[in-house]
């Protein structure tokens, strides 16, 4: 059975796994500015003006790839990380993961975000920035609210297919030219051979081929959109894909293809070199955005910034390197007291995060940044213990604490997380702390600890099909072999009634190059 209680404890502490160095300190340095669209809340230090033409451009680009995916608009505001340059994008993820990407995107239970080096790493301008902003934003697209999963090398292939969009007069855009750096890596290493290709994952790949995925994905999934005809049977491989298909065998099937035909359909795009562009229109209802430009003083630049390396853990060494600078310019603020004890409790330093919140003034306890750090300090707290030594007072504090940072923040799956784990260890009956739980998987249902608590209770529930919903998307995410096994084992066990996709669909699938016409391509040549 899954370790359910110890969730939290590994949802937090597993990111301190990859903290990097302390470079962050440097960070606060720098002037920082936040700008607003309606879709876009942006913190960048690049240059205010360059940055908000950028907001524009993704603006355009949602209206565009919302109708081009046909994906639903929900409203959800994506953050934006945009880091001038290569020294400042280690500084917010470390110096291993500065070295090999320009961009990442993750979803949380607090939220999806993006991060972006504007500079590319070498600190020369490698790509297009809005390449890496569209590249990202294809991902939230993708994924936001949804369990479908795509195979490692179209979830990248499709996402830098579409960050090559640009716009030109009369509201027109182009998409389907080659990705530069992708296009060197073709030229310079070969495409990845297929079947290596559709069977690789982010996690049996080694990171010096991982842009042999990115490159050799692209290509593949410029074909099936654009010229195979086939972007319809994608779906049904995605389907598939999602219910557990070996992915060499789903594609063939569900393309009507042998595999010898895909493989030679895909090397003759290497050997041709040309690739088909469409031009459509912006949709007519889009309206040009007008992005809000506001300064950042020093104080709100050390808690936004220590803020996301908590949030993210790829840096949290940093955090420290910001509270001394803080200090040392007298901007030391009662927010980032509330923040270094988010990091402790993340660490199981209890005692520390104790003495930080205590010094908190009372007028700022009412702060939901600190009702936060505070309840689950206490849930975190009571969980390493077991059964009569708990303390049911600051159980009963820290539910009090989530039901009203939920009823003022209902958006967040933490807060809802929280609840329902402070209600089950509180003794409720089970059909009250799961109905807290399922509105936490609701809103982050690629959680992975959320999901796996959710499928155990199903699971114990005996509700085989909404099990079989949760759970085969989750075991595409599972690293642990254990764990996946005992997964497909309870799959097998209660045999849900039917099959059903993973909620969304084939989301992240254009609807092929209807929406325009191809009319001109794009070549792959020698840099």
């Amino acid at each position: 059975m899954f370790s359910r209680l110890l969730a939290s404890i590994v949802l937090f502490s597993s990111a301190l796994l990859f903290a990097g160095g302390a470079m962050a300190g440097n960070l606060a340095q720098d002037s920082w500015h936040q700008i607003d669209s309606a879709n876009f809340h942006i913190i960048t230090n690049g240059d205010p003006a360059a940055v908000r033409t950028l907001a524009q451009d993704l603006e355009r680009y949602r209206a565009v790839a919302l109708d081009l995916l046909g994906a639903k608009d929900d409203g959800t505001k994506l953050t934006v990380y945009a880091a001038a340059d290569r020294d400042s994008y280690a500084g917010l993820v470390g110096d291993d993961l500065a070295e090999l990407t320009n961009g990442l995107f993750d979803t949380t239970a607090e939220g999806s975000y993006a991060l972006v080096n504007l500079d590319g790493r070498t600190g020369e301008r490698q790509l297009e920035a809005r390449e890496f902003l569209f590249h990202e934003y294809t991902h939230f697209l993708s994924y936001n609210g949804t369990t479908t999963h795509y195979p490692y090398w179209y979830s990248e292939g499709f996402a830098e297919f579409m960050s090559t969009m640009t716009f030109g007069p009369d509201n027109t855009y182009q998409i389907g030219a080659i990705p530069g750096e992708r296009a060197m890596t073709l030229l310079y290493t070969s495409p990845m051979p297929l079947q290596q290709l559709l069977e690789a994952t982010a996690y049996n790949t080694p990171d010096e081929d991982k842009g042999r995925v990115y490159a050799s994905g692209w290509m593949l999934a410029h074909w099936l959109i654009m010229n195979s005809g086939k972007a319809e049977q994608f779906k049904g491989f995605v389907k598939d894909y999602n219910n557990g298909a070996d992915p060499v065998k789903a594609l063939s099937k569900n393309l009507g293809m042998s595999f010898s035909q895909i493989e030679t359909s895909y090397n003759s795009r290497f050997q041709n070199g040309k690739f088909d562009l469409a031009r459509g229109k912006v949709p007519a209802s889009f309206k040009p955005a007008r992005p809000k430009v506001k300064a950042l003083s020093e104080q709100q630049t050390v808690v936004e910034l220590a803020r996301f390396l908590v949030k993210s853990g790829y840096n949290l060494e940093g955090v420290e390197a910001m509270v001394r600078y803080a200090e040392k310019k007298g901007i030391y603020t009662p927010e980032l007291n509330a923040v270094r004890a988010d990091a402790a409790t993340r660490i199981g330093d209890f005692e520390r995060a104790q003495q930080l919140l205590a010094q908190v003034s009372p007028p700022d306890r009412s702060s939901f940044w600190y009702q936060k750090a505070e309840a689950w300090l206490w849930l975190n707290r009571e969980i390493t213990k077991f059964g009569d030594e708990r303390n049911k007072v600051m159980l009963k504090k820290a539910r009090d604490t989530f039901v009203n940072l939920v009823n003022n923040q209902s958006e967040q799956a933490m807060h809802w997380y929280g609840l329902a784990m402070s209600m089950e260890m509180l003794g409720y009956p089970k059909k009250q702390y799961t109905e807290m739980l399922e509105q936490a998987y609701l809103r982050a249902p690629r959680e992975q600890h959320i999901a796996q608590w959710m499928a155990q209770e199903l699971y114990n529930q005996k509700d085989a099909d909404y099990f079989a919903r949760v759970a085969q998307p989750l075991m595409l995410e599972m690293t642990s072999e254990a764990e996946y096994n005992q997964m497909k084992m309870m799959l097998a066990e209660l045999k849900p009634k039917g099959q059903e996709s993973a909620k969304g669909g084939a989301k992240g699938s254009a609807k092929s190059s209807a929406k325009g016409t191809a009319k001109d391509s794009d070549r792959l040549s020698a840099p």
